[in-house]
């Protein structure tokens, strides 16, 4: 028997299912090990088709070599079987859903019939034979009856369908097939139907069936070697295209890391300086490298001008070029493609090769005679264009890819914030600069204020808020003789002893009356007298108090002694003044005898004159004891009428003298009131005595008097006096000053007046130790007006 026939028999027929198990083996193998690195579900399905037909194939050859009659059908069953499987699973990726699912439910659905049939009618031709004839004849039996041709021709179509497919396919789709090759695949299928019409032939023409299904069997064979070769060229191509994407990916990663190395790198050049200039020489230099392009410079706009820009850095490779200084400022109108990048706020890119007007004018602020592919990268912070970082191929004409436009971006955010970093700190050295003048002068002018501190000879003491005291100078350690130290931090009451002095007193009234709070207090022997007001801030809040020290022992002293003084000549004139106007009352009541009228008028000028000097000498025993603080009043029934008769009947020839012209408007109701009766003679002596003096010869002189009620108790509470005048008037710049001591009107008639100019200054004090008031009201030129008011009732807080 020839080699083909020896496969369709015996041992040759079992090495043939052998080697097409191995063939569907292999195959499934090398899809599984495909479908588990891809994931493609094509190699998915030729993995679950493979194993298909191994399920099937391996219980078949092993029951075929038992010799079962009824073998025959299913054998070819399962060769249709395997080629609609191969066909489908091939043929699915180029099929639509639809037709793939009905053309497998088909192909599925005819087998399975035909094999039933196929079955039935097998089994009614081996009825007559007897069983133990059938392992004999069945073969012969089955290659002579109709049913293998049958299926040999259902085979041939079925490998048919799918080579006439592939070759009706277009060959540029997309998918796994096309890079397998459609070659291959097309003839393995064309090699299974050549396989399928050589056994039909041979079933039909032929008496040696044996040789024609040898042959057909060997090109099954070489149909299934092809396809193993196809799913192992469909492996290498994945493996090729997943070796690309690994280089693609390669090649990305090594893009990505270079362009993160070169950011690094500029934020490290970035964070290694605060000086813009060389900031930017850095950026344009590794720009440049990075991009392995042939130019890089950064534009700033100018702060105070938006439509004027400067060329802050520019680097092209060999030549370092510094044009900065040959362009330090222009338009952005005469640059329309840099103004336009800028206004849009957005990347330009230009991969034109052609010659721009617009472009050429860039190149040429670069020094450039030509143009090329440039990109255009607008600095931006938030708001604010800052500038642009310019990058071109003007010699080598390459144009720029996406990547490279997208590293500008990122070069352009390190270059923004690396700008505004730079400003920074250039304002806040120039702030820092400023400030430290600032501390040099304040330190200057607090040394200076010092120096003018330590150099007052009175002592100054400051304290905060709490009252604690935090500055004094060295006159305030020698009047309160005590060393600074001991004195910082201690109470400012404390170290004084007045309440007045504490942080709860009212300053804010206190600097609102424009009046420092003044004290004396007596330390180890001085007197020291304090001068006080508040620390407040514009709106009003303290920050501690100052005050003035200044020791007044020898002051106060020579005031005790002048004041003893006075008062012992006060009182050695009291005296030999009594005997002088007694006597001259006496001799003018007649005692001794008639007076001639020569001599009444001169005992006359004697007793005025006598009067007039009992009047200083009241005022100043007055004085003397207010100085003292020892002003006692005796209080008693006063009757005002009685007191006012007292007093004008002592001014009645100075009166007619000055030909003065008296009203009194004293009310009729008006009784006695609780004061010192001396006090209150000297107060009307005082007043009329002014009015007298101050009022040009024909003028009037009006005393009134009367109870003022209150409405509510239906009682007299005070009693007003007053003496009002046609006098010369008091200006009010003056009028401030009269209640002072010794002060004395700028005016003729005061100049021709005698006086000390105490008396007003004695009737203010005298008035406010009654717990009672006095005020002016005085026009200059028309006259003046003093009302006292005085309780009718003696208060409490008077005595004494």
């Amino acid at each position: 028997m020839h080699l083909p026939g020896l496969m369709s028999v015996g041992a040759g027929a079992s090495i043939y299912h052998l080697l097409v198990i191995l063939a569907l083996g292999a195959m499934a193998l090398i899809a599984l090990i495909e479908w588990r690195h891809t994931r493609n579900p094509d190699h998915r399905r030729i993995v679950m088709t493979f194993a298909a037909l191994l399920t099937l194939r391996v219980p078949l050859v092993i029951v075929a070599s038992t010799g079962w009659a009824f073998i025959a059908p299913l054998v070819s069953s399962l060769e249709a079987t395997s080629l609609m499987l191969l066909g489908w699973a091939f043929l699915a990726p180029v099929l639509d859903r639809q037709i793939r699912k009905a053309s497998l439910a088909v192909g599925i659905g005819l087998i399975a019939l035909g094999t039933v049939a196929s079955l039935a009618i097998w089994a009614g031709i081996l009825a007559p034979i007897p069983a133990s004839m059938r392992a004999e004849l069945w073969r012969d039996l089955y290659d002579e009856s109709w049913l293998l041709p049958l299926w040999l021709a259902m085979s041939g179509a079925l490998a048919l369908a799918p080579s006439l497919t592939l070759l009706t396919r277009r060959r540029g789709e997309e998918h796994w097939m096309a890079v397998a090759g459609f070659a291959i695949l097309t003839f393995g299928f064309s090699v299974m139907f050549v396989g399928s019409a050589l056994r039909v032939i041979g079933q039909s023409t032929s008496a040696d069936h044996s040789m024609w299904m040898g042959w057909g069997r060997l090109f099954n064979l070489v149909g299934y070697s092809l396809f193993a070769v196809a799913v192992y060229r469909t492996a290498m191509q994945d493996m090729w295209t997943y070796r690309q994407e690994l280089q693609t990916m390669s090649e990305e990663a090594l893009r990505q890391a270079k362009e993160l190395f070169f950011l690094v790198e500029t934020s490290r050049s970035i964070g290694d300086s605060l000086d813009l200039d060389a900031i930017l020489q850095r950026v344009v230099e590794s720009t440049t490298m990075a991009m392995d392009a042939d130019r890089a410079a950064i534009f700033l706009i100018a702060s105070d001008d938006p439509g004027t820009a400067t060329l802050a850095a520019q680097y092209t490779p060999l030549q370092r070029a510094e044009l900065a200084a040959l362009h330090p400022s222009f338009s952005l109108a005469d640059q329309p493609t840099l103004d336009y990048a800028l206004q849009r706020r957005k990347q330009l890119t230009l991969n034109e090769k052609t010659d721009n007007p617009r472009l050429k004018a860039l190149y040429g602020l670069l020094g450039s005679q030509e143009a090329g592919p440039t990109i255009v990268q607008p600095l931006l912070r938030q708001r604010a264009t800052l500038g642009a970082l310019v990058v071109g191929n003007d010699h080598s004409r390459r144009a720029f890819d996406p990547n490279k436009g997208r590293l500008c971006q990122s070069v352009a955010a390190q270059v923004t914030a690396a700008i505004e970093n730079a400003r920074l700190y250039r304002d806040l050295q120039a702030q820092a600069t400023q400030l430290a003048e600032l501390l040099q002068s304040q330190e200057d002018e607090g040394r200076r204020r010092m120096a003018i501190l330590e150099s007052i000879a009175e002592g100054v003491v400051v304290s905060d808020s709490e009252g604690r005291i935090i500055i004094a100078n060295v006159a305030a350690e020698r009047i309160l003789g005590t060393a600074r130290k001991r004195i910082l931090g201690r109470s400012l009451k404390h170290l004084t002893g007045h309440t007045a002095l504490d942080p709860s007193t009212d300053w804010g009234m206190i600097a609102d009356s424009n009046t420092p709070l003044q004290t004396v207090f007596e330390l180890e022997g001085k007197v020291v007298h304090i001068s006080a007001a508040p620390v407040l801030t514009p709106s009003g809040d303290k920050l501690g108090i100052v005050a003035i020290l200044r020791d007044i022992s020898r002051e106060t002293e020579g005031e005790r002694a002048k004041s003893e003084f006075i008062t012992s000549i006060s009182h050695e004139l009291r005296t030999p003044l009594t005997a002088i106007r007694g006597y001259a009352e006496a001799l003018g009541g007649g005692m001794v005898g008639p007076l001639s009228d020569a001599q009444s008028h001169f005992l006359g000028i004697i007793r005025d004159n006598a009067l007039r000097m009992g009047g200083l000498t009241e005022n100043l025993i007055a004085i003397s004891e207010l100085e003292k603080g020892g002003l006692k009043l005796e209080y008693a029934e006063t009757d005002i009428h009685l007191a006012v008769g007292d007093i004008v009947s002592g001014f009645q020839n100075e009166l007619e003298a000055r030909q003065l012209e008296l009203v009194l408007m004293l009310d009729d109701d008006l009784s006695t009131v609780e004061a010192d009766p001396a006090r209150i003679r000297q107060i009307l002596n005082n007043l009329i005595s002014n009015a007298v003096k101050f009022t040009y010869p024909g003028g009037r002189i009006t005393i009134g008097a009367n109870l003022l009620r209150d409405e509510e108790e239906q009682a007299s509470t005070h009693c007003a006096i007053w003496v009002e005048d046609t006098g010369i008037g008091i200006s009010p710049d003056e009028q401030a000053h009269i209640w002072e001591r010794f002060y004395r009107p700028s005016s003729p008639l005061a100049a021709e007046a005698s006086g000390l100019g105490v008396g007003l200054s004695i009737v203010k004090s005298l008035v406010e130790a009654h717990n009672g008031r006095v005020w002016l009201e005085s026009t200059p030129g028309a006259g003046s007006k003093f009302t006292v008011l005085l309780p009718v009732k003696r208060t409490r807080q008077t005595d004494g």
